[in-house]
């Protein structure tokens, strides 16, 4: 399921190099999820950015539990594509700073402020610990009768 979605964003970054609809920073990552979200797609660019967001929030919602612990989050496994692009934007407004940071490091750090991982999570990767079991007792053999002495 990985090996696709990063087949996909790879697609998607080479048709929108071909295309003029580039996410390289976060001012980009700002305008094409702002399409996103409003679903304001006016024209055919319109479209290609709201595109372009919602392969880089999907990548980033994959690879953020299995990323370093400075940087891992851990969004809802069932959570939306939309829900993250507006994490993404509350983030970006309440830190313009990085606007010019680059978008997929913005979009990782944005679920990692979103939704941290504790540690059940962090230590699996995204996924809560099974819990212990204690083996059972093996039950004793059954007795075998004695022979009689006669």
């Amino acid at each position: 399921m990985r090996a696709h979605i990063v087949a996909v964003g790879l697609v998607l970054a080479v048709i929108g190099t071909a295309s003029g609809t580039v996410i390289d920073a976060g001012k980009d990552a700002q305008k094409a999820c702002r399409a996103l979200v409003d679903g304001t797609f006016h024209s055919d660019d319109d479209a290609r950015s709201a595109g372009a967001c919602e392969g880089m929030i999907e990548t980033a919602m994959v690879f953020a539990p299995n990323m370093p612990a400075e940087v891992r989050g851990c969004p809802p496994q069932q959570g939306s594509v939309l829900e993250s692009a507006k994490v993404l934007l509350r983030y970006l407004d309440n830190n313009p700073g990085r606007l010019e940071d680059a978008g997929i490091t913005v979009a990782l750090e944005a679920l990692r402020d979103a939704w941290p991982c504790d540690d059940a999570e962090a230590a699996g990767g995204g996924a809560p610990k099974a819990k212990k079991r204690v083996p059972k007792k093996p039950k004793a053999p059954p007795q075998q009768p004695q022979p009689q002495q006669q």
